[in-house]
């Protein structure tokens, strides 16, 4: 968890004050202890699925910062109630992994953290359970409208994720929902040429000699995958029977243009302690109403990592066990009647600009990727429109993987 999703969440006195008198309204911010902005923030967890798992430690920073601190150069390590141990390793600054091969989660173990910084503090959490799975029965869409929050927005129409579990083991049980979405994008533009610093014979479909490509759609079509960052938690205490029944999850709009092809979720369904879900509903109710005027007073969100020698010192963060089990993908797109538009990326077809990028580009940056253009003399409508070469200055609106996706399509992409 970021330390700056943490940052308003640290005391109950730095809630703005608001004074009404003649219609004006004055804000007060007291001036907060720079000692919050080095809380110790840990995020990890443990879990049933093969790992390596991760262990993100960071400090938080001040109200008015945007910035990640990594907590780097720590000793790090996973700890079972059998006594067995594995030492993280740092992959990259603050963030801290096991092997491909090393522990991994068994329902009924109990496993936590210890970590000992390097000006010599140590931490650790309690022992967390790995609770019995429950299985995913199944996940539903249908169209729904996502009622304004305030005044200042409108409705939005779109789509309404649902999930359905099978019956719990235990009457008491609480979920923790993540969604792992994918959907397809596209290119600006089709690849026709590319250079890697060799030219070939000049005519007059290639005058600058480039290498003319196989497949044009090679990096048209792209896919990426990503965790979507809201939080999903759940209790079956009040219900009459331990069992989801269309829980509504995740909302995307029409307006998205995740929309626009195709779209998936896979969500991964865990099972967790009452502890772990109490700290995810609260930083959830947080987040969730820190901007509204009428709400609850901000509090501290204590988790279950602690200072070893001083159980006073305030400490951010939850290590959790969570029994996880995966349902299967769910793919839509927009209705038919859902119209998107984008504006084309640059294309420069300029003869010099041409030349200059291929006499100046250093190694390092190829391939280069040009398309063509076609263009019709407005001057003689009868005329064939002539073919031209281009270059696309914004190398992502040609290389679809430049924007963080993949051209490999999923497996499971066909209907």
């Amino acid at each position: 968890m970021q330390a700056n999703k943490y940052k308003r969440l640290l005391f109950t006195s730095f809630l703005s004050m608001l004074f009404l008198a003649n219609s004006c309204v004055e804000e007060y911010w007291p001036e907060l202890s720079t000692e919050a902005n080095q809380m110790l923030v840990v995020d990890g967890k443990i879990s049933n699925f093969s790992g390596p798992y991760t262990v993100k430690l960071s400090y938080s920073s001040s109200i008015n910062q945007e910035v990640d601190n990594p907590t780097t150069s720590a000793l790090v390590s996973l700890v079972d109630n059998l006594g067995n141990t594995e030492n993280l390793v740092e992959i990259s600054p603050g963030n801290y992994s096991s092997s491909t091969g090393g522990m991994q989660g068994i329902i009924g173990r109990s496993y936590k953290i210890k970590i000992q910084l390097s000006n010599g503090k140590k931490y650790e959490s309690d022992f967390e359970e790995l609770k019995q799975v429950v299985e995913v029965e199944n996940l539903a869409v249908e169209e729904s409208v996502q009622l304004a929050d305030n005044d200042l927005e409108s409705n939005q129409e779109g789509y309404q994720f649902y999930i359905n579990s099978k019956l719990a083991s235990s009457a008491k049980t609480f979920f923790y929902w993540e969604i792992e979405e994918t959907y397809e994008y596209h290119s600006d533009y089709r690849i026709i040429f590319l250079y890697r610093g060799r030219r070939y014979p000049v005519t007059q479909y290639n005058p600058y000699g480039l290498a003319k490509v196989i497949n044009e759609d090679t990096l048209f079509y792209c896919w990426k995958t990503r965790i979507v960052p809201e939080r999903f938690t759940y209790s079956t205490e009040y219900l009459s029977s331990p069992i989801i029944k269309n829980l509504p999850l995740h909302f995307i709009p029409f307006t998205d243009d995740r929309l626009r092809y195709k779209y998936s979720i896979l969500v991964n369904q865990y099972s967790i302690s009452e502890n772990a879900y109490t700290f995810l509903d609260q930083l959830n109710k947080q987040n969730n109403n820190q901007d509204a005027l009428f709400t609850t007073l901000p509090f501290q969100v204590r988790g279950n990592i602690k200072n070893v020698d001083d159980s006073n010192e305030a400490v951010m963060g939850f290590f959790m066990a969570a029994s996880g089990t995966k349902s299967n993908h769910l793919l839509t797109k927009a209705p038919d009647h859902i119209r998107y538009t984008s504006t084309l990326s640059f294309a420069d077809t300029s003869s010099l600009k041409i030349k200059n990028v291929l006499n100046t580009t250093l190694a390092i940056s190829y391939p280069i990727y040009f398309t063509s253009l076609y263009f019709q003399n407005p001057n003689d409508p009868m005329a064939e429109a002539d073919e031209v070469t281009a270059y696309v200055e914004r190398q992502e609106c040609i290389d679809c993987q430049k924007k963080g996706g993949t051209a490999k399509k999923p497996e499971y992409w066909d209907w």
